[in-house]
């Protein structure tokens, strides 16, 4: 059985978070139909937290939801404060699971305490999870030739042959993360290139953020981290 659905289990409280011993998938979850990588994502509804402005609602159709598993990475800088260098994360697909909506909504809860404990050489990847590695998330230089940009990539997974399966994207908001100062800013993008989706949502954060102050001179560090991902307005079809 999954590690994915052990996830999903443990954060209905079937099953706690673990590596073996799968229980069996819980009642209702659809499965992609026939070549198909994903469900249905047509009744999958982001909500934004109520009463901010910092991030707009989508305008676009959703394309994916996915669970980014991965870390988010750091640089002591010489005032002696951690500066973001990127994160890299594995996709997995979502859309099926959105289906069950008290699962859905807690799968981050219940990937990071799995995530967390799991032992440096546990290697998260497609024989891992129950649903489909789409993708990979990491970091390139921006095309403008200034620091770093975020790109959602699926053109070394579920579109291998199709190279506009990616999207780089540039920031348009943030927002602190509703569930307090130890999880990563929720994030609002706009694609600059690629065809994966028009606009990039992360939100449901968890982990990620490094301690207040270091060292200069010290080594980088990566902080395990776990988040949903909302893709809207994409043309590529897995």
């Amino acid at each position: 059985m999954s590690f994915f659905v052990t996830l999903a289990l443990a954060a209905s409280a079937i099953a706690a978070p673990g590596f073996q011993g799968f229980p069996a998938p819980p009642a209702g979850l659809s499965i992609p139909g026939p070549g198909a990588h994903t469900c249905s994502v047509s009744s999958a509804k982001l909500v934004l937290p109520a009463g901010q402005t910092a991030l707009t609602a989508p305008t676009d159709p959703t394309s994916f939801v996915l669970l980014g598993v991965g870390y988010q990475n750091y640089t002591c800088s010489a005032a002696g404060a951690y500066a973001s260098a990127g994160a890299v994360a594995d996709l997995f697909d979502l859309s099926c699971l959105s289906k069950i909506a008290p699962i859905f909504n807690n799968i981050q809860d219940a990937a990071f305490a799995a995530w967390k404990v799991a032992p440096p050489s546990f290697k998260i990847g497609p024989s891992t999870m129950g649903y489909p590695l789409l993708g990979n998330h990491f970091f390139q230089p921006s095309p403008s030739g200034t620091g770093l940009s975020p790109v959602w990539d699926f053109r070394a997974g579920a579109s291998k042959g199709n190279p506009d399966a990616f999207v780089l994207a540039a920031r348009v908001a943030n927002l602190p993360a509703p569930s307090g100062p130890t999880d990563v800013d929720w994030l609002q993008l706009k694609s600059v290139s690629g065809s994966l989706a028009t606009q990039v949502y992360r939100t449901d954060t968890r982990g990620g953020v490094p301690p207040a102050s270091c060292t200069p001179g010290s080594a980088p560090i990566s902080l395990k981290y776990v988040s949903k991902y909302w893709l809207f307005g994409g043309s590529v079809k897995v």
